[in-house]
């Protein structure tokens, strides 16, 4: 048995689909050592990311970090490589493909999530006619889809009249071993180091419309101005996504708490679980998410989380997180306070509520039905 799979966000940067890819790519690498898989890609791959000696990739031009690239990339390089290597199944990584290769190859597509479809007015044209005709394609003419959430499931259903039996569900996985809870020695320093040693909330996303990075600003100058009076931080980490958003900088130059703000951009998986850890609120009010890495990742540190009661984002934070409406600026600050004012015991039972829920989320679990997928598609 032969499997492809796109990865060309296999990135050394450990964000979204670049961690996705990692953590099921050495899964599947070296949990089926009989098996050979062909990682696809436009980039020359970090040797640290060469799983075993049953993983082949294959450098397929050009390189490709825009959609008109990779159309080109789908359209000639991947038909190319079908061809000459026939695998049994393709593995869509990142659930899209502009072109019909299902008379070649069945395929397995992973849907992360269809935010391009429910939010159209949070991307570029250019970039919703891709993923529309990409994700679509991907949809309708893969043998199995597999959802990020029963969120996604719905969504597929809904907005792409996707069949249900042709839909299983793979929750993206969170360590819960490496996002573990921190000593307060260990708090402590990082609140030093990152806030003049102040408690702080942390926000970890792409600064993009549909994270709601503008509202996030808003709630946090709302929280100090009228509710939170004790000494308090704001950490971003993150970085533009689809250009700088000239609401969100006018935004942050005006706020009157500025100072307390601070932005970060890439940070090495240590240092983010670090940051995690030492946070008095993980924040995420994002207006739609297959998933919600952050939101699980909170959790498993212990740490109070205030997320959107939109999409997937319940799923991910249970019974455990803090929900609010993520248009409605006054419900997020009011959010943040309830999670910044709890007592101790409330707070240990949060976190003890939290670890329990994000241990369903397993990266092995996740790999698991991606396998038993490939294998059903394949025939095996």
């Amino acid at each position: 048995m032969r499997v492809a799979l796109d990865s060309r966000f296999l990135l050394p940067h450990p964000e979204g689909f670049s961690r996705f890819t990692r953590e099921v790519g050495r899964r599947l690498v070296q949990y089926h050592p009989e098996i050979t898989f062909d990682f696809l890609t436009d980039h020359k791959l970090d040797p640290k990311f060469h799983f075993g000696p049953n993983q082949h990739t294959h450098l397929l031009f050009p390189p490709n970090r825009h959609w008109t690239l990779y159309e080109v990339w789908w359209r000639f390089a991947v038909p190319w490589y079908v061809r000459k290597y026939r695998p049994s199944v393709f593995f869509l990584t990142y659930g899209q493909t502009p072109i019909d290769l299902s008379r070649k190859v069945p395929m397995v597509a992973f849907i992360h999530d269809v935010g391009f479809a429910r939010h159209p007015e949070f991307i570029t044209r250019g970039w919703y006619s891709y993923y529309m005709r990409a994700v679509g394609k991907a949809i309708h003419t893969a043998k199995l889809l597999i959802a990020n959430s029963l969120s996604v499931k719905q969504d597929l259903l809904e907005l792409f009249g996707a069949e249900e039996s042709r839909i299983r569900i793979a929750y993206s996985g969170c360590d819960v071993d490496f996002f573990h809870p921190l000593s307060e020695a260990e708090i402590q320093a990082i609140r030093e180091q990152y806030a003049e040693g102040h408690p702080y909330v942390l926000y970890v996303g792409s600064l993009h419309r549909r994270k709601n990075p503008l509202r996030a600003l808003q709630a946090y100058e709302r929280l100090r101005s009228e509710y939170f009076t004790e000494p308090l931080r704001f950490i971003v980490v993150g970085r533009f996504l689809f250009g700088k958003m000239r609401e969100v900088e006018d935004w942050y130059h005006r706020m009157r708490f500025r100072a307390e703000v601070s932005f970060l951009s890439y940070l090495s998986d240590p240092q983010l679980h670090k940051l995690y850890g030492a946070a008095a609120v993980v924040f995420y009010p994002s207006l739609y998410e297959g998933f919600g890495s952050p939101v699980a990742e909170g959790l498993a540190v212990g740490v109070p989380v205030v997320t959107s009661r939109v999409s997937s984002l319940p799923e991910v934070g249970g019974e455990a997180a803090f929900y609010a409406n993520p248009y409605d600026v006054e419900d997020i600050a009011r959010a943040l306070y309830q999670a910044l004012t709890l007592s101790p015991q409330e707070r240990h039972h949060r976190a003890q509520l939290g670890r329990r829920h994000v241990m369903q989320f397993s990266w092995d679990r996740c790999v698991q039905e991606i396998w038993n997928a490939l294998q059903e598609a394949a025939g095996e």
